[in-house]
């Protein structure tokens, strides 16, 4: 294969509330993959996206003059390893550390939890805002011998972290099987046995069966159609946490809330993002 020698870079903006759908837009248009850019104070996301093939490139940005792009062009760059230079840990939450494979780290504080931890083909590395507002939610749950179910588990890392807090069983799912040997292998790294993920949706699970604690990471157009399931798998008395939302969904939420008899314990907001932790009255 013919190495590349120029990547044509294109820089663009929108308002951070509409971030979303450009990224909806320009992956349904042939980005293979976007970049967000560090946030600034001008209520803008800024984002960028590159291609070895410059009409191409010029042709996304003359299909979406909304998102005021800027060409560049940049020479070829080993960013695999640019990136394992420049890696780190991650401090999740504040008894939650990820740290990647080939990076040596020991917290100071001997009660927090280090994971170890690769993407690969999964989401959660910890890094994003919804990832650490589950991750600090779940600080506030006592899940010492409880039943936790993680759905759309990504790397694994909630439920990993569900079971070094003494989970008795911490259950991922999946509808993605490329997923599946990232999982396992992040699971066996961890020093787990096995990952306990399933395949599947909602329905993968028999009738009555219940659990003490959810957690659910994923965007609310994505929640939606599961929510009667959700509730119907929270054991009386459970904890639900949710994340993937925005602030501007707030309202709608904690309205379902009431309306499910669910009430809010706790909230946690970091820029755009916003998640809760909710508890079946009892």
């Amino acid at each position: 294969m013919q190495k590349t020698e120029t990547w044509y870079k294109a820089e663009g903006d929108c308002p951070a509330e509409d971030f979303e759908l450009a990224s909806y837009l320009l992956f349904e248009a042939g980005v293979a993959s976007l970049e967000e850019l560090d946030p600034t104070d001008d209520g803008l996301s800024h984002f960028c996206f590159y291609t070895s093939d410059r009409l191409e490139r010029d042709r996304l940005v003359q299909q979406f003059p909304q998102y005021h792009f800027r060409v560049t062009e940049e020479p070829d760059t080993d960013w695999v390893q640019v990136f394992r230079d420049s890696a780190k840990p991650v401090q999740v939450s504040p008894h939650l550390w990820v740290r990647p494979p080939w990076v040596k780290f020991t917290p100071e504080d001997p009660d927090a939890v280090v994971l170890e931890l690769e993407a690969k083909t999964a989401f959660g590395t910890g890094e994003h805002d919804t990832t650490c507002g589950v991750a600090n939610l779940m600080e506030f749950i006592d899940l010492q011998g409880k039943s936790v179910l993680d759905i759309g588990t990504g790397t694994g890392i909630l439920s990993m972290f569900a079971r070094r807090r003494g989970a008795k069983l911490a259950v991922g799912t999946e509808i993605d099987p490329v997923t599946l040997p990232c999982i396992s292998e992040n699971f066996e790294r961890n020093g787990f046995e096995k990952s306990d993920c399933v395949l599947g949706y909602l329905n993968v699970f028999r009738p009555g069966v219940q659990f003490d604690v959810i957690v659910c990471n994923m965007f609310l157009r994505e929640f939606l159609p599961m929510r009667e399931q959700v509730v119907q798998l929270l054991a009386r008395g459970g904890k639900l946490v949710l994340a993937g939302l925005l602030l501007t969904e707030k309202e709608f939420v904690l309205q379902w809330f009431k309306d499910v008899g669910l009430r809010m314990e706790r909230e946690y907001s970091s820029r755009e993002w916003w998640s809760v932790l909710g508890a079946i009255r009892t």
